[in-house]
């Protein structure tokens, strides 16, 4: 009995064992019918990405020749700008040079000028103002000598006392 029950038990295991394979033979042979038909659909999509693979290189090609040119156009403008800058900075250092120098010369021209009119103000003052302040002395002294020969009364202490205090 045992030895049956082992052949049963026995034939029950192969029997799943072939029912096994036999699932995994129609699974694989699905598989198989399901890749050709993938590959069916995919191979006329293959020349179409390779056109497109090869044109997009194009495209990457053309734009990286276009950056580079670009990329040196810039270089060289902004070689320029330096240029441009630094004689700016130059011309505007020597700017500054020349507008101290002309500002100190013109200091001195100035001093110059003022140092001038001050002795032409010193001879106008001793050559036309002196000469007038006497002149005018000596007018208002033959004024006083004809006004005094003229009304020839003395002036009252009123009149005294005020001209002495005016004079003070």
């Amino acid at each position: 009995m045992q030895s049956e029950a082992a052949l049963i038990l026995l034939a029950c295991a192969v029997a799943v064992s072939s029912i096994a394979l036999l699932v995994h033979a129609i699974a694989s042979f699905r598989m198989y019918k399901a890749v050709k038909q993938l590959q069916a659909d995919v191979t006329p999509l293959i020349p179409q990405a390779r056109a497109a693979l090869e044109q997009t290189q194009a495209t990457m090609t053309q734009t990286l020749q276009e950056v580079r040119e670009v990329s040196d156009r810039a270089k060289a403008v902004l070689d320029s700008v330096q240029e441009q800058v630094n004689g700016l900075d130059r011309a505007r250092a020597e700017i500054g040079t020349q507008v101290k120098i002309q500002g100190e010369r013109l200091e001195l021209v100035l001093e110059d000028i003022l140092g001038r009119t001050q002795e032409v103000v010193s001879v106008v003052h001793g050559t036309v103002l002196r000469p007038v302040r006497e002149v005018s002395g000596m007018v208002a002294g033959v004024k006083a000598a004809l006004q005094a020969l003229i009304t020839g009364r003395r002036p009252t202490v009123d009149r005294a006392t005020q001209d002495d205090e005016m004079f003070i």
